[in-house]
């Protein structure tokens, strides 16, 4: 039907039926409603905020020539020392052949803002501070802008909205030592003033390899289960907002793009969302901003005083980039509920309250399912995977160690602000992520396939979808969903589904072989169900994925599974031209 609102049966069913009980649109309205109307889309933007996102694009570089910087030196401040509380001060400066031509890209002394970096890249007025001030310097770490929540010096605040920062070269260059007075004057010191002077640059200390069990000057700290750090994650840089401006933090170029994109897309009803704070097992998103505006407000055009543009970028501005998890299928499930007519006839929770079906070993939930302990340290069990009485219909928690009121399970407000207004509406999420989903297994797999079946749900190819929860850690043929032996592992590289059963430094997953990681079942529950029962028809809600500097085949098999496509993005204007290009396709789709 082409997204559109059309005479006949369904029509009547809908206006006649629910429009008038909660008050849509007058009578007089629907009496004289145009043949046909274009109803807007419902999206969701679903933004990736786990602390991956601080990192650059591309690192700064590690480059040198070697035996041109000393390996020892005699005392604190001379060129080579190593000085165990602020790092060893091996390849520094901005001299060396092989680092100069490595970061040929910028040059404070072009007259191109492409080269210059003078052209600030976000000066949104709701941040505190510009991304960034051509004229400071700031404290940074090749891959990352160093983060107060876990290195000293730092620049970037834990709100993500202020920076700190100086146009003083002598006092950044101080900085780096705590101002220790036997820092001052120093070859290491006066070297950093020289660079910051005439390069807008400075690459300093590294710290020790094992910066682990460390904090404070050296940091950042490592969970046993994080995968480990680059070399890059461990050098000291100082860096003009210059070089910021034209290669910004992955944060900052998704959430300045998303604004842009927010600004301009049309008729189109917008929500925001981000992946979810630690909740232990499922994690349920943020709903920054609920799917506006109300439904009455919708047709025949967007009214935009309802939709209030500026709100929904103070929603992705919100957005808090420290989730030590990528958790894009749990996220993704939470947004199901969202979607869902729950307030309307009860209908998630009469899914998904515990006990749901009968899962074996292997597999989240109640009442037997489990799987095996943390390989990174026996203080986190398997056992009780997901097994909470409430798992998939948490409340917010308040989190009494950081202050924050972590998200629960998110329902749509209801009334004229459903997440679904017409019978004949699509619907969509749109995700933003920086690469595979991680520690992100804790959904109920066992009845969203139990569910599916029951009503005859088919592959893409027109085959029957199959599901047998019973050992799966032995059965050849568990089932489920895994489309990523269609997608390409690397260049040319064809992508097998043990490519998406990953399990290092992503525990907990399950057991089955080809369905260790249920993030595209998820997805593809979304796009096949039917989240609105009361209805005719699927009320289904469709996935758009782009892969910001990542096209695992994952993520692939994710947007396959939701009946979306798939964006690669490296840089701001692919990104912007991904998700213009997905609200089009999305203005387009069948319901």
């Amino acid at each position: 039907m082409n997204n559109r609102w059309n005479r006949g049966a369904k029509r009547s069913l809908v206006l006649g039926g629910m429009m008038g009980a909660v008050g849509l649109l007058p009578l007089a309205s629907q009496a004289q409603a145009p043949d046909d109307i274009v109803l807007p889309a419902n999206v969701i933007f679903l933004l990736d905020n786990s602390e991956s996102m601080q990192d650059f694009p591309t690192s700064l570089p590690e480059a040198f020539t070697p035996g041109s910087s000393p390996t020892t030196g005699a005392k604190a401040g001379d060129l080579g020392y190593n000085d165990p509380k602020y790092g060893h001060s091996i390849n520094t400066g901005c001299t060396d052949p092989a680092l100069v031509e490595a970061m040929s890209w910028f040059d404070k002394g072009s007259q191109d803002p492409a080269k210059n970096g003078s052209v600030v890249y976000d000066s949104d007025p709701d941040l505190v501070d510009p991304y960034f001030d051509s004229a400071s310097f700031y404290h940074s770490r090749g891959r990352r802008i160093a983060w107060q929540t876990e290195e000293l010096p730092y620049s970037l605040g834990p709100q993500f909205k202020s920076m700190a920062k100086t146009a003083d070269p002598v006092v950044a260059c101080r900085q780096m030592w705590q101002a220790e007075i036997k820092y001052l004057n120093t070859p290491i010191h006066n070297e950093c003033v020289a660079c910051l002077t005439t390069k807008g640059w400075w690459r300093g200390p590294l710290v020790p390899a094992d910066i682990n069990d460390k904090f404070g000057m050296l940091g950042p700290p490592r969970a046993k289960d994080e995968p480990p750090l680059p070399q890059e994650a461990k050098r000291k840089w100082i860096v003009s907002g210059r070089i910021l401006n034209l290669r910004p933090p992955r944060f900052v170029v998704a959430r300045k793009v998303l604004k842009d994109v927010l600004q301009t897309a049309s008729h189109v009803r917008m929500g925001v969302a981000s992946f979810g704070g630690d909740r232990g097992w499922f994690d349920p998103p943020w709903m920054l901003a609920d799917v506006r505006p109300g439904c009455s407000k919708s047709v025949p055009a967007i009214n935009e005083a309802s939709l209030d543009r500026p709100l929904l970028m103070k929603a992705v501005n919100s957005t808090l980039f420290r989730h030590n998890e990528r958790s894009l299928g749990e996220a993704l499930f939470g947004l199901g509920g969202y979607f869902s007519s729950q307030g309307l006839d009860g209908l998630w929770s009469s899914w998904f309250t515990q006990p749901v079906g009968t899962p074996s070993w292997g597999w989240p939930g109640l009442p037997n399912g489990g799987t095996y302990d943390s390989p990174y340290g026996a203080y986190l069990s398997g056992a009780s995977y997901a097994k909470a009485s409430d798992e998939w219909l948490k409340a917010p928690y308040f989190d009494s160690f950081t202050g924050m009121i972590l998200p629960g399970q998110r329902f749509e407000p209801g009334g004229d602000n459903r997440s679904m207004c017409f019978l004949e509406q699509a619907n969509a999420i749109i995700v933003v992520t920086g690469g595979e989903p991680r520690s992100d297994n804790a959904v109920p797999i066992t009845k969203m396939m139990e569910l599916l079946i029951a009503q005859g749900a088919q592959h893409p190819d027109g085959t029957p979808l199959t599901f047998d929860p019973v050992d799966p850690e032995h059965n050849p043929n568990s089932g489920g969903v895994n489309y990523c032996d269609q997608f390409e592992m690397g260049p040319g590289v064809l992508a097998t589904k043990a490519d998406c059963d990953y399990t290092d430094y992503n525990w907990p997953t399950g057991l089955a072989a080809g369905n260790k990681n249920f993030m595209d079942d998820v997805a593809f529950f979304l796009s096949h169900a039917d989240l609105r029962g009361y209805w005719p028809g699927t009320q289904r809600v469709r996935t758009y994925v782009v892969g910001y500097g990542s096209s695992h085949p994952m993520l692939q098999s994710v947007a396959l599974a939701g009946q979306g496509s798939f964006f690669r993005a490296n840089d701001g204007a692919a990104l912007r031209h991904a998700l213009e290009q997905a609200l089009m396709e999305i203005s387009a789709a069948t319901p």
